[in-house]
C-alpha cells in the first residue's frame, strides 16, 4: 500500500536526517572495488538464506558468483529461484537498490545483463562515499568485519567479544594474539583484556557476543575444564560449557570498565533456539553496570526482547536488521515499542550488510517506511504531532546510537 500524504511527509522529512548506521559487516572498501560485480552481488549475504530454504542447493549458491561461467547460464540457473523469493523483504532491498543506483526498476529477464555492467562500471573508488554518505545520509556505520583497520572515516569497529574456546590450539596460541605464552586460565584471560585495550586504541566502541543459555560462572569449574584440553584429555569442549562460561562473564565485566557497549546477537540465525533473548537475563542482572545492545529484537521472540527494554535499565533494543525479515513484523513491534519503552532505548537502524553495499540503501528506505507508518498512526490517533514524532524518529536515527555508543560526532 502506498504511503499516505502524512506517511509520505515523514518519510520525506527522515530522509533529510543525517543518521548512525547501528549495524554492517562491511570491510575496507577496497575489498568490494577490488573484485568483480554483476547482478548477483545484489543477492549476495542474506537473500542466500531464502534462496536456499526455496530449494537451491549450497554448490548452485555459490555457482551465482562463478564468473568463469557465462552471465546468462548463471541467470538460467537463478530465476526459478529468484521467483520464489522476489516478493519478500530481503529481495525488496535488492530492487529498491538496483532503481536507485543504476536506474533499473526490475531485476529480470530483459535488465540483468545491463544491471550487471552497470554495476561494474560503478564499483570504483569513493563507492562507500556514494552510497553511505551521498545517498542514505549516513554519517557514521557501526561494522563487525572482524577488523580495526577500515581506512575509511566513514566506518567505526564493533569487535568479537571472545573467541574459540574449544580447543587447546585455539587457547594456546588465540588468534588476537598468536605470539602469547597461554599456560593457565589466567594467561589467557590477561592476553583477552590485552585486546580489548588494543582495539579500544584502535577505534572500536563495542564488543559483540551471542545470547546463549550461560549458566552462573564458577571458577573452579572452568579451571577444570581449561585443564581437560591443556593435558589433552579431551581435543574438543562444545559449547556452551564453564570454560565459556567465566570468560563471557569476565569479558562483559571488563568491557564495562573501558566503557565499551556490549552488542548482542539475539533471535534468528541457524538453530536460533540458542539464541532466545531470555538466555541474558543472569548476565543483564550480573552486570547491571555494562551497556548491552541487543540486536535484531530477538525475532521470533519479539516481545520477550521487548520486556527485556522494558524491564532493565541496561538494556537498548536495536532495529539493525529487523526491517529485511518482515516489515509487517518490526512495524507491529515498533508500535507496541512506543507504548513499553523509554524512548530513549530505541535504535531506528542497522543495514546488517557486507560485500552488497548498496542494498543499505535498500534496507534504510524500508525502515523509513515502516517508522514513518508507525509514527502516522499515532499522529492519526491524536498522541503526538508531526514535529514530535520527527523528534522521536531523530532520537531513534541519531541521538541514541550517538550516546550508547559515545561517538564524538
Amino acid at each position: 500500500m502506498p504511503l499516505s500524504s502524512l506517511e509520505q511527509s515523514l518519510f520525506d522529512a527522515m530522509s533529510q536526517f543525517e543518521i548512525i548506521d547501528c549495524h554492517e559487516h562491511l570491510g575496507p572498501e577496497k575489498g568490494r572495488i577490488g573484485q568483480p560485480v554483476d547482478v548477483f552481488t545484489l543477492f549476495a549475504h542474506y537473500t542466500r538464506g531464502d534462496l536456499v530454504v526455496a530449494g537451491m542447493s549450497d554448490a548452485q549458491y555459490e555457482s551465482l558468483f562463478n564468473h568463469d561461467v557465462p552471465l546468462e547460464l548463471r541467470w538460467a540457473l537463478f530465476r526459478p529461484f529468484y521467483e520464489q523469493i522476489r516478493w519478500g523483504s530481503y529481495a525488496r532491498a535488492a530492487l529498491l537498490a538496483a532503481e536507485r543506483f543504476y536506474g533499473f526498476a526490475d531485476i529480470n529477464d530483459d535488465t540483468y545483463q545491463p544491471l550487471s555492467a552497470a554495476m561494474q562500471t560503478a564499483n570504483t573508488p569513493g563507492l562507500y562515499e556514494r552510497v553511505l554518505r551521498e545517498a542514505c545520509r549516513i554519517r557514521i556505520a557501526l561494522t563487525q568485519c572482524g577488523s580495526t583497520q577500515l581506512e575509511s572515516d566513514i566506518l567505526v569497529p564493533v569487535m568479537p567479544m571472545t573467541h574459540d574456546l574449544g580447543s587447546w590450539p585455539a587457547l594456546s596460541h588465540p588468534p588476537f594474539e598468536p605470539e602469547a605464552s597461554v599456560r593457565t586460565l589466567d594467561d589467557y584471560l590477561d592476553a583477552q583484556r590485552r585486546y580489548v585495550l588494543r582495539v579500544k586504541a584502535e577505534g572500536a566502541v563495542g564488543l559483540k557476543m551471542m545470547s546463549s543459555p550461560y549458566q552462573d560462572p564458577n571458577r573452579q569449574e572452568a579451571l577444570a575444564a581449561f585443564e581437560q584440553l591443556r593435558s589433552g584429555a579431551v581435543s574438543w569442549l562444545p559449547g556452551p560449557n564453564p570454560l565459556v562460561d567465566y570468560v563471557v562473564d569476565q569479558m562483559i565485566a571488563f568491557a564495562a570498565s573501558q566503557d565499551l557497549v556490549i552488542a548482542v546477537h539475539t533471535g534468528y540465525w541457524g538453530d536460533f533456539r540458542v539464541l532466545d533473548p531470555l538466555h541474558m537475563i543472569p548476565l543483564l542482572q550480573r552486570h547491571p553496570q555494562a551497556r548491552f545492545d541487543i540486536y535484531h529484537l530477538g525475532y521470533p521472540w519479539v516481545r520477550e526482547a521487548l520486556m527485556l527494554g522494558k524491564g532493565f535499565p541496561n538494556v537498548w533494543l536495536n532495529l539493525a536488521w529487523t526491517h529485511i525479515i518482515s516489515q509487517r513484523f518490526v512495524r507491529a513491534a515498533l508500535d507496541e515499542a512506543v507504548d513499553l519503552i523509554p524512548m530513549n532505548k530505541l535504535l531506528a537502524f542497522g543495514g546488517d550488510y557486507g560485500l552488497p553495499v548498496e542494498k543499505v540503501y535498500g534496507h534504510l528506505q524500508m525502515a523509513r517506511e515502516d517508522i514513518a507508518r508507525v509514527l502516522a498512526g499515532r499522529i492519526a490517533e491524536g498522541q503526538m504531532t508531526e514535529e514530535q514524532a520527527l523528534g522521536l524518529a531523530r532520537k531513534w536515527f541519531w541521538d541514541n546510537p550517538r550516546e550508547l555508543y559515545r561517538l564524538s560526532v
